[in-house]
């Protein structure tokens, strides 16, 4: 098992020194009906018994999380809320607090044996066998905008990505300046976006 990784050019916030940095490349996201039929092969568990747990343990941690506790799971790692919101200053005391606070991540910090056990992975350099990855003109988005709809109606994040080589992080990106534009809009939910042809697009 080895796990592939791409050169990308570095863009934005990134230090200006940093020409390169490497990033993984996914193959797939493994569901949870998956994870449960691999451990029911493996342990004497139902697959029923680890989704059933796994949902519990989901609304569990939800809960301790809202109760601002942090959750451990040992040989996992730390489970913790961040929060985000409008900066206001009280005009009377001074005092500043944030308006309409709302979670803005879950953070997620990995226990020292979890890293031990990945320590092993074998990583293959694959910038040149699947292509480099970088931020595309505005007439290459154009040009596989029109080849993407010409195919079928709708398009995903999944699509722009392999479309134009692009790395996860300038897939959503750029996803995200085409639906501000008009240039698209979300016909799914807004968990799973399915893009179709917005009031902008070409």
């Amino acid at each position: 098992m080895t796990v592939d990784y791409k050169l990308l050019k570095t863009h934005g916030r990134l230090p200006k020194n940093r020409e390169y940095r490497a990033v993984t490349i996914e193959n797939r996201t493994v569901g949870l009906e998956q994870l449960g039929e691999e451990i029911q092969r493996a342990t004497t568990l139902t697959r029923t018994d680890i989704l059933g747990a796994v949902s519990a343990l989901k609304d569990e941690i939800v809960l301790q999380l809202m109760s601002g506790n942090a959750v451990h799971l040992p040989g996992l790692g730390y489970f913790s809320i961040a929060v985000k919101g409008d900066l206001y200053e009280d005009p009377r005391s001074h005092h500043l607090r944030l308006q309409n606070p709302k979670v803005r991540t879950v953070k997620f910090r990995p226990d020292t044996e979890m890293k031990e056990r990945l320590r092993p992975t074998v990583f293959k350099n694959a910038t040149y066998t699947r292509g480099t990855s970088s931020v595309p003109e505005p007439e290459e988005v154009d040009k596989a905008l029109r080849e993407l709809f010409a195919e079928k109606p709708f398009v995903t994040v999944a699509d722009l990505r392999r479309h134009l080589n692009l790395s996860p992080a300038n897939s959503y990106r750029i996803a995200e300046r085409l639906e501000k534009e008009g240039r698209i809009r979300n016909g799914g939910s807004w968990r799973n976006k399915v893009y179709i042809k917005g009031d902008g697009g070409k």
